[in-house]
């Protein structure tokens, strides 16, 4: 089995929040985590950080960061190339973004808060959960928004103009570009719809240019990571980290 463990690059959000300053504005920002500082590495976090890199390390597990990239967009990148060699890829992540890539080939490991464990998730699965195609995923959440990445949805600007409507649209005519030029030109919903896919078009196309996922980053899988991992050192590894990473939180 293939792992590859991928962290956000120094000024990783930097291009997106020139698009929308909110855009990951409330989450925590973590610390450099190969050049700590010596007060970052006395912070929990900065701990935290560097207790992971050296055990990642130790269980031969090849680490990713790409300077000013997201770590989603490298991801998506890796997951791309991973793809086109022949192998099928598991997303690790509690990231909704990353649903947009699911496909026969590709499915994610995400936590499951109220069972206190994580849980595989599918192509099944999403169409059992939302009755459309993963393709249509990016354009969903381009409507309906992300608040956990600080992307507005258009239901601030139209109550009236949530999930149910979006899957409708969405259902009939695949994809967000598709459904702004169906609108653009005729009539596709009612009054309140069809006035807010005209007047906040541009509200639509800026969501979409921060919540797809880059797939051109500059980085290539290397061969020696598709090479089987030594795993020797894991059980002691992990439970070493376990114990060291309980006491950062003291």
């Amino acid at each position: 089995m293939l792992i590859i463990f991928v962290f956000d690059g120094e000024g990783a959000h930097e291009h997106r929040r020139r698009i929308l300053p909110s855009y990951k504005a409330h989450r925590r920002k973590f610390m450099p985590w190969i050049s700590a500082t010596r007060e970052a590495a006395k912070s929990p976090v900065g701990k935290s950080h560097r207790l992971i890199s050296e055990t990642l390390a130790k269980c031969n597990v090849p680490i990713v960061k790409v300077p000013a990239q997201e770590a989603d967009d490298v991801v998506a990148t890796l997951v791309e190339q991973v793809v086109e060699k022949g192998y099928r890829a598991v997303i690790a992540s509690p990231d909704k973004d990353f649903k947009q890539l699911i496909c026969e080939d590709v499915q994610l490991v995400m936590p499951l808060p109220e069972l206190k464990r994580w849980s595989f998730y599918t192509l099944d699965h999403y169409i059992t959960q939302y009755k459309c195609d993963p393709l249509s995923d990016l354009s969903l959440r381009c409507i309906v928004g992300d608040e956990a990445d600080g992307v507005p949805g258009i239901q601030h600007l139209v109550p009236g103009f949530g999930m149910k409507t979006a899957l409708k649209l969405l259902k009939k005519h695949g994809s967000l570009e598709n459904l702004l030029n169906a609108a653009a030109t005729r009539t596709v919903g009612k009054p309140y719809v069809q006035d807010a896919l005209t007047k906040h078009a541009s509200h639509f196309r800026r969501n979409y240019e921060l919540l797809s996922l880059r797939r051109d980053v500059n980085i290539r899988l290397q061969e020696d990571w598709l090479h089987k991992r030594c795993t020797d050192n894991d059980l002691e590894t992990m439970s070493n980290f376990r114990d060291l990473l309980a006491g950062t939180q003291r």
